[in-house]
This record gives structure tokens, C-alpha cells and sequence, in this order.
């Protein structure tokens, strides 16, 4: 099955499995994903950079169920997929759309908050979120991005002025709408692929949507303590992981 998509995407790799790896919202393809470029030599990894980050076409907003449609006609005939923050949402909702070709599922602190509700870090995230939004200048780009990583209890500081590919992705985040953007659970737990739910710690409303999402579809649940948001970025210990949740769906695959 050809791809029929206009967007943008790293490819690392020859031969073996595909992977698609979905980036999150304050990152890109090559950012994001750069610590797994060294499984190229297994596997065919495409990572796209999403609607609205260059070098793919730009966007007036960020619309999640577009962005699912758009992974799906990537994952061909069938591959692993892999997404990280928002990408992990969007990650879930293409799985979603067509679990015939999805071979497993890795995603990495999704914030899909309302997944998470009744759980007391996710309900206080939630509304600190949807506060952080309402009271903010979304044009502000620097003062947002900096309320936006405190709601998160991120301590990151921010280059200012912001580079333009930090803007543009900012600049898509105020378009997002964490609190609201929730993934289909019944469909993926209805579904037999593998599926791994991966967290750093860091964020106690991240861990209870994590806690929320590996029950709730049978997920492996594993946190690596002391780890970015951006838990990809730690190299060989999640790569490790990773390739043994690759190989497990691979050999159902073929028993």
C-alpha cells in the first residue's frame, strides 16, 4: 500500500520492519526521535514531521483526528508506531482508526487527560491547563510557553528571543487543547496488538492518564524514574525496552 500523505518525514533505514514515530508538540521529527536513529539497522523508521512544523505544510490549528488520518496512510501495510506527548494521543487515535496496521503501540506521557479523569494529579493538571489557556495572551509566546512547562512542573528554561522553529511549534501548541483531547479506549482494548505505556516521573498528572491507559487496554506500564518528559531522548535504556516490546509483537506476529 503506497503512502498518499504531503507530509514531510525523516527516514532512517534500508530494510527490516517499519516504525512511524509521531513527535509531540514543543519538538520535531529529527529532535524528537534522534536517539533512535541507531535502530536503523533493524528497521525502517519514518518519522514525520506533523501538519503546521516545517518542513510539512502549515496548519491554522492543530486538529488531532486529522493528524490520526494522516499517520494512518503511513503505517502502510502495516508497522510498529510510536508517539511521544501529543503524539502518543495521536498516536492512539490512528491505532484506533486501523488496528489491522498496527503491528504494536509505544506511547510515551500522552496527555490524553480525559482518560485519566477521576484521578486526582490528572484532574489537577487538567484544570491548571485549561486555567493556563484562559488567562493567557496566546500571542505571548514566550510567557505562554514558560506557564505552560510550570503546569506541567517542567523546569526548563526557553531560549529568548524564541529560535522560529520553537515559535512555530508554540505557536501550534496554543491551538491544542490537552484537557479535551482524549483517546478511544474501548476500541485500542478491543484490539490484540502489543501495546507499552512508557513514563519519566516527572509529571504526576501524566502518570495517573499513564496508570488510566496501561489498564485500561492491557498495556505494558513501565516508568523509567528521573526521566524527561520526552523519555525517548534517554537513549539505550528506552531503546532497550523498545526493541524488546518490537521483538515480542513480531514473534506473535509470526507464531
Amino acid at each position: 500500500m503506497s503512502e498518499m500523505t504531503d507530509l514531510v518525514a525523516e527516514r532512517w533505514g534500508a530494510s527490516g520492519p517499519r516504525i512511524v514515530m509521531v513527535h509531540g508538540s514543543l519538538s520535531s521529527a529529527a529532535t524528537a526521535f534522534g536517539e533512535q536513529q541507531v535502530l536503523a539497522d533493524r528497521y525502517r523508521i519514518v518519522a514525520p514531521y506533523r501538519r503546521g512544523y516545517r518542513p510539512s505544510p502549515d496548519t491554522a490549528r492543530i486538529d488531532p483526528d486529522r493528524d490520526a488520518a494522516e499517520i494512518v496512510e503511513l503505517l502502510g501495510d502495516g508497522a510498529h508506531l510510536v508517539g511521544t506527548s501529543m503524539g502518543g494521543v495521536i498516536a492512539m487515535r490512528a491505532a484506533a482508526l486501523a488496528p489491522e496496521r498496527v503491528w504494536s503501540l509505544t506511547v510515551i506521557e500522552p496527555p490524553a487527560l480525559p482518560n485519566g479523569a477521576g484521578r486526582p494529579a490528572a484532574d489537577k493538571l487538567a484544570a491548571a491547563l485549561r486555567a493556563h489557556w484562559a488567562q493567557s495572551d496566546l500571542t505571548d509566546l514566550e510567557t505562554f510557553a514558560a506557564g505552560f512547562l510550570a503546569a506541567l512542573s517542567m523546569d526548563m528554561r526557553l531560549p529568548s528571543p524564541l529560535p522560529e522553529p520553537l515559535a512555530e511549534a508554540v505557536r501550534n501548541l496554543t491551538t491544542e487543547r490537552p484537557w479535551e483531547t482524549g483517546v478511544p479506549l474501548e476500541k485500542l482494548a478491543a484490539t490484540t496488538f502489543p501495546k507499552l505505556v512508557v513514563t519519566g516521573g516527572g509529571t504526576p498528572g501524566f502518570e495517573d492518564v499513564a496508570d488510566a491507559l496501561a489498564e485500561g487496554m492491557s498495556a505494558k506500564r513501565v516508568l523509567f524514574e528521573g526521566s524527561p518528559h520526552a523519555v525517548q531522548r534517554i537513549g539505550r535504556r528506552f531503546n532497550d525496552e523498545l526493541l524488546d516490546h518490537l521483538r515480542s509483537a513480531e514473534a506473535a506476529r509470526t507464531a
